[in-house]
């Protein structure tokens, strides 16, 4: 990987270029260390919505005492403040990567989001091989303006955002190991690149720069991998499928694979692939191509960053790996395949050669391939043990929200919340991440949406309070919303803090003179706020159609949202055994963004 910033290149007369890579890396401050005085009041701010009465007297003690200034806190900040002074990127990354790469579920419904764009529109439809070979053309092209630094570094309202993301796109993958997997990238390199494509179960090598780094033309690609479609008739053995097994078993397959060098030789091609291309033949509909990116697992490699799949119909998606790369990243690469899609202009030439591709063949033993059948069986039951359901909301969208003087991203928590007391009688912690990135390797906080302020509004809502107090408790629900977002974007947020101190004790405690976990972690207030009992991610990205993962704690749900101009997305994830539950709080939601849209708008 290059560790400069400027890029010295020579065109063909000798005059020197100079390009700027990630121009204002060297800009970005430090993910900050909040102090103790603003986590402490904070932290029960966001437990008391949660908790009954007793426990919170009960949590509140807890707190306090580690908070004092004889606490564990005070020892432990000391200690992350040194690691902070210490670390060139952020002090957060090394126990953030842990807690991804310790993982040891399946990846699919664990560690993936998945993407369902709208198809791309074009007076002709294409085949299945010209959408193939035009991503692929679209993939490198793209890669090669990162390495050309010829990529606009991205800036919010004047403020340059972390791009260190961009450097793991392509080429990456997580590897499974025991206790922890390991992340790799290959260096930055133009020449021989290739994605492997993935047919029948089938993998292929299918070249997209030659030994010159030009990049082959899509239609050229597209040809090339035709040929595949009209040549290959068996099913292979889904190989693949060993990256669904729980990390350690994935392990255990992997070091078996491996002892072949056949084997061997084909998963390092994997790794230095830019991506792999999906081709799901299973799919006859928008919602079962989006359920599928998830819980399908033939003709997948769910270690690999981006896995772009493409229907039988002609759907494209994207299941992404979330180890390395974030949503506010990954739409750069799906922004530009989309936007190259739609083009009307034709594309570069770079080289009118032809394209090779390669059939990958294993070395498969007896055990590896009863390793296979076996996970074959069980990629079906989890299928079986998961619902899916996307839903848009057609009567309004961010643009009425607006209208109405309120954050659209609070109007929607404000519906979530009612639509969750009315499902399960209660409010319980709700998960939302908050980019960072304009800190230096910064990722995202987690703003719980679950408040006071809203807790009074759905009380006020329930009890068909006057539409007047109704409006003044959704104005401060919304602007209490947006402040606990402004904190956590600013670096003084809750939950990161929590668990960096949490890590600093688990890691240097012993040497700190701290003999056992403060009991702050263990208890019950701090644990339930903790519990992402519904896991939220939102957007707004007009090509989007789609978008979901799994729910993160047994029992919980995932819902990904879209908020545009004129609609809401809304997409429910949850186990089999709670579809019922999923149902109920769909419903509820729709209704509760229609009831306070009247009560907001009978305020005038």
């Amino acid at each position: 990987m290059m560790p400069c910033h400027i890029l010295f290149l020579f065109n063909l007369k000798g005059v020197i270029i100079i390009k700027k890579i990630f121009d204002h890396q060297h800009k970005l401050q430090s993910f900050p260390v909040p102090p103790l005085t603003s986590t402490h009041p904070k932290l029960l701010e966001w437990i008391e919505p949660l908790v009954d009465k007793q426990q919170f007297i009960t949590t509140t003690k807890a707190v306090n005492h580690f908070f004092d200034e004889h606490g564990d806190a005070v020892k432990l900040q000391k200690k992350l403040i040194k690691l902070k002074e210490n670390t060139e990127g952020s002090w957060l990354t090394p126990f953030w990567d842990d807690s991804y790469l310790k993982y040891r579920g399946s990846l699919p419904t664990g560690m993936h989001f998945n993407i369902l764009v709208n198809r791309p529109k074009l007076k002709i439809a294409p085949t299945i091989a010209e959408l193939a070979g035009k991503a692929s053309f679209l993939v490198a092209e793209y890669y090669h303006k990162i390495i050309d630094g010829e990529v606009e570094p991205v800036m919010l309202k004047g403020v340059p955002l972390d791009m260190g993301q961009y450097r793991k796109f392509f080429r990456s993958v997580r590897i499974p190991q025991n206790n922890r997997d390991t992340f790799t990238v290959a260096d930055f390199d133009k020449r021989n690149n290739f994605v492997i494509l993935i047919y029948k179960n089938n993998m292929y090598q299918v070249a997209v720069t030659n030994e010159n780094g030009d990049i082959y033309q899509s239609k050229r690609i597209a040809e090339a991998i035709d040929i595949i479609f009209q040549t290959e008739q068996q099913e292979g053995l889904n190989v693949g499928l060993f990256t669904t097994a729980e990390r350690d078993e994935a392990a255990q397959i992997y070091h078996d694979l491996k002892v072949s060098k056949i084997n061997a030789d084909n998963l390092q091609l994997i790794a230095d692939s830019l991506i792999v291309i999906s081709i799901d033949e299973d799919s006859n509909n928008s919602d079962e191509a989006i359920e599928n990116l998830m819980l399908n697992s033939r003709n997948k490699y769910f270690d690999k960053t981006i896995q772009l799949v493409i229907t039988k119909k002609g759907r494209i998606g994207y299941s992404i790996e979330h180890t390395a790369v974030d949503g506010t990243t990954i739409f750069a690469v799906i922004s530009y395949v989309n936007e190259g899609f739609a083009k009307r202009n034709e594309e570069t030439l770079y080289t009118s050669e032809q394209p090779t591709t390669r059939k990958l063949s294993w070395d498969i033993s007896a055990e590896i391939e009863a390793s296979i059948f076996k996970l074959a069986e069980m990629s079906q039951k989890r299928k079986s043990e998961f619902h899916v359901k996307s839903t848009t909301f057609d009567e309004f969208g961010s643009d009425e929200i607006k209208s109405m003087n309120l954050s659209p991203d609070a109007f929607f928590h404000m519906a979530l919340q009612i639509a969750q007391y009315r499902t399960f009688g209660t409010l319980k912690s709700v998960y939302e991440p908050v980019s960072i990135r304009h800190y230096k390797e910064g990722r995202t906080e987690c703003a719980r949406a679950t408040s006071m302020e809203k807790w009074a509004l759905v009380q006020a809502v329930e009890e068909n309070q006057p539409k007047e107090e109704v409006n003044v408790l959704m104005e401060a629900a919304s602007a209490a919303h947006s402040h606990r977002i402004h904190q956590c974007r600013t670096g003084f947020g809750v939950e990161r803090h929590m668990f960096g101190l949490e890590q600093v004790y688990i890691q240097y405690g012993e040497s700190l003179g701290i003999k056992k976990l403060p009991a702050i972690f263990k208890d019950e207030g701090y644990q339930t706020l903790r519990e992402d009992f519904i896991s939220t991610s939102g957007m707004a990205y007009d090509n989007v159609r789609s978008r979901i993962f799994g729910p993160v704690v047994k029992g919980g749900f995932g819902i990904a949202y879209i908020l545009l101009d004129s609609s809401i997305s809304i997409n429910i994830s949850c186990r089999t055994a709670e579809k019922e539950q999923a149902t109920e709080l769909k419903n509820h939601m729709l209704d509760a963004l229609k009831e306070l849209r009247n009560l907001r708008v009978s305020k005038d």
